[in-house]
């Protein structure tokens, strides 16, 4: 079973195989990404079982620990026994599950604002701006999630939604309306991506086809550990932390509203006469009990 991570408390060494994952060579990179995503599993294998479940060879996971500034391998396990001990990862996430001295809702709302508080120190706000201009600019955006991620991916369609003309959701390629939702992307366009841990298989098929069209992504994520987020023009990361079993992902909510509320101030006049359009649409549906009119 696969370990998880908790990036607001990513050990030295865990964060530069962050950093340095996408500079690596290939083979190098399967280990990055094993280590990132099974830490404390690794402590405990040694170089040969460590290379067979990261599908290198021996003497490649030898070379990985000397480029990564080890003495050998033997200084590389140490390094990972020893964050192994500092209850790192799932011991972390179990002791929040087992922790009494909250009730549920209390140990929730604390992990939110543990994970917001992690990202706010962690901001990338030059690759926000870059995010928040090409949804901007693009004819046509399209926002993607499944698992985890499907809540934050369709709450993206709906604020984005009201400050741009043309937002919609993708569920994948077997849909009813896929082809008319894909088919005519093109380099005018964009697409929102969201994905954690352990990174669905639909989401990143979708990022490929996006791609190959030439469409331009965005990868909002919280690692850049798997293949497909070199195809992102733009990739933003948000720490995941964990309750129980859920995934606390209001990082990712706080991006996606920013990045709406970006777009808004990049041309106000306009976003406020798409706001107003947005209101008058719901009050002659009568969507709403109440209606905001505060785009007038």
């Amino acid at each position: 079973m696969m370990q998880q991570t908790e990036l607001a408390n990513v050990p030295n060494f865990l964060k530069l195989l962050e950093v340095k994952a996408q500079q690596l060579s290939r083979q190098h990179r399967r280990i990055a990404n094993f280590l990132l995503h099974n830490h404390l599993e690794a402590a405990f294998l040694n170089a040969s079982e460590l290379a067979e479940r990261a599908g290198v060879s021996s003497a490649t996971v030898v070379r990985f620990a000397t480029a990564m500034g080890f003495s050998g391998f033997p200084a590389l396990q140490k390094e990972l026994q020893q964050i192994a001990q500092g209850s790192i990862g799932k011991h972390e996430f179990l002791a929040v599950e087992a922790s009494d001295k909250d009730d549920t809702l209390s140990a929730t709302i604390r992990q939110s604002m543990k994970a917001l508080k992690t990202f706010s120190e962690e901001l990338d706000n030059e690759n926000f701006l870059k995010a928040a201009n090409t949804l901007y600019r693009a004819r046509k955006i399209v926002t993607v999630g499944h698992k985890a991620s499907f809540g934050v991916a369709v709450h993206a369609s709906y604020v984005l939604g009201k400050v741009h003309k043309d937002v919609r959701y993708i569920q994948g390629t077997d849909e009813f309306d896929a082809f008319s939702a894909i088919n005519d992307l093109s380099e005018e366009d964009a697409a929102l991506i969201f994905t954690v841990i352990h990174y669905p298989r639909s989401t990143l098929k979708l990022i490929r086809l996006l791609a190959r069209k030439d469409v331009k992504i965005i990868v909002v994520s919280d690692y850049r550990t798997f293949d497909e987020i070199s195809l992102a023009e733009v990739s933003l990361l948000t720490p995941l932390l964990f309750q129980g079993f859920l995934d606390i992902m209001s990082p990712m909510l706080a991006l996606t509203d920013a990045l709406a509320y970006e777009i808004y101030k990049l041309d106000e006049p306009v976003a406020r006469k798409r706001l107003k359009e947005f209101n008058e649409f719901n009050e002659q549906d009568g969507a709403f009990l109440q209606i905001c009119r505060f785009a007038e």
